[in-house]
């Protein structure tokens, strides 16, 4: 089996792996970059031509992948919905089959309805975890990780002769923390090569606690705070959002989302299989607050269905004022005239966020006019990825040959963490 990562050996994000056997040829993941040349990636280089995509690097130089090259793809294979693992799907040719989780799927089709981001072809298909499906001459069983995207999937993928396992992104202290040992439990041991994430490891003096623990801190906060609550997290980061609904009805809070946040539990929960809380009459403390431009995109754009559906469970800006002493509410930088609008002032934001974002104009100019609105700041975060111990309990757990570094500024970090770790570099193929 010959494997190419064409990106990630020295870099968090923007993941792509070529597997090849005598017959077949896939591609794990399709990630959009996060950095271009050491730096955040821009805005504006989306709008860049395939040319220059290609020339800067953003677009690897993958024969037979893009959508203007023959197909010389069997499948695209995508681990979860983090653009920075699915974003480069819609240069993929549209004769090449993309296979995902029901739950990814999901996900992305809300992000491209309401954010404009890639979308997967209408015909992609879709595998179930734990059961094996077959693609030319490999065999690939996907597992269900922990990890800060719902649906997350790690595979192990088999040809004739060589076995690989590749961990996506992961952890093992979210709410769906068993999956970690049950991964270790049923893959395959000694596989010829595992690769396995490393975010974690360039942040060794960041505070890592469980969803558990963040959720009984939040509590303490929040009963301790006698103004309205307001937070700001990823609307797709679903255990981060059971947290904070947790921690409010805990405290007999009203639990406010935006009709986005909304329509991302509503579609999720369809789904069947899990519990999440969504705005119905079973879950009677979640509100939906409607932001003004988010809801005339809604009604000009994407659909009015998505905002009349929630109707039963409106919150309008005078009832957020009258009840902001007892609302634990989303919140991001866009809502400030929302926020403005409802009179709303005087309490606790909780940013719940890697604290990189911090740094953009955009958030600052947000979080200085809540400050200016009587709120004080507390960050309450815990990583979506590995710890250290989590790498060396998958390591030691699954027993490979070799420990291949991806997603990850400090590969060398892993030469400490096990003798069978080889280092490799972006686009050059090896044999496994």
């Amino acid at each position: 089996m010959d494997v190419t990562i064409y990106r990630g050996t020295k870099e968090i994000g923007g993941t792509l792996i070529e597997l090849k056997s005598e017959n077949s040829r896939i591609l794990i993941d399709a990630g959009y970059p996060l950095f271009l040349n050491n730096q955040p990636i821009g805005d504006e280089v989306s709008s860049f031509s395939y040319d220059k995509l290609l020339e800067v690097g953003v677009l690897p130089d993958i024969k037979g992948l893009y959508g203007w090259d023959t197909p010389a793809f069997d499948a695209v294979i995508i681990s979860h919905a983090h653009i920075d693992h699915y974003g480069l799907l819609h240069y993929i040719h549209p004769s090449i089959p993309v296979y995902l989780s029901k739950g990814t799927r999901k996900i992305i089709d809300i992000s491209a309805l309401f954010l404009q981001t890639a979308q997967p072809p209408a015909g992609a298909c879709e595998f179930d975890m734990y059961k094996p499906f077959q693609i030319g001459d490999f065999r690939i069983m996907p597992f269900l990780m922990d990890h800060s995207a719902f649906d997350a999937a790690a595979f192990e993928i088999s040809d004739r002769e060589k076995t690989i396992i590749y961990t996506g992104d992961f952890r093992g202290h979210g709410r769906k923390a068993v999956c970690l040992g049950r991964f270790i439990d049923k893959a395959r041991k000694g596989a010829d090569a595992l690769l396995t994430e490393g975010t974690m490891l360039g942040r060794q003096d960041e505070e890592v606690i469980t969803e558990q623990e963040l959720e009984d801190r939040l509590v303490g906060k929040i009963k301790d705070c006698k103004g309205p609550v307001l937070f700001q997290s990823s609307s797709q980061n679903i255990d981060r959002l059971v947290s904070f609904y947790r921690a409010a009805a805990r405290l007999n809070k009203i639990f406010v989302v935006d009709v986005y946040t909304a329509n991302v539990l509503y579609e999720l929960r369809q789904l069947g299989n899990n519990h999440l809380p969504y705005p119905s009459v079973d879950y009677s403390n979640i509100k939906v607050f409607y932001p003004f431009r988010l809801t005339q995109k809604i009604f000009n754009k994407i659909g009015k269905e998505y905002a009349k559906r929630f109707s039963p469970f409106y919150i309008p800006k005078d009832k957020v004022k009258k009840e902001q002493n007892n609302i634990v509410m989303a919140v991001r930088p866009s809502m400030r005239m929302d926020i403005e609008m409802a009179g709303i002032q005087n309490g606790l934001f909780v940013y719940s966020l890697w604290s990189g974002y911090r740094d953009s104009e955009y958030q600052k100019e947000f979080e200085d006019y809540l400050n200016r609105s009587g709120f004080t700041t507390e960050v309450l975060h815990t990583s979506g990825h590995a710890t250290i111990s989590d790498i060396r309990w998958v390591i030691s757990g699954l027993a490979p040959k070799q420990v291949i570094p991806i997603h990850t500024m400090m590969p060398n970090s892993f030469i400490g963490i096990s003798e069978n770790v080889v280092l490799k570099e972006d686009g050059k193929s090896f044999n496994i």
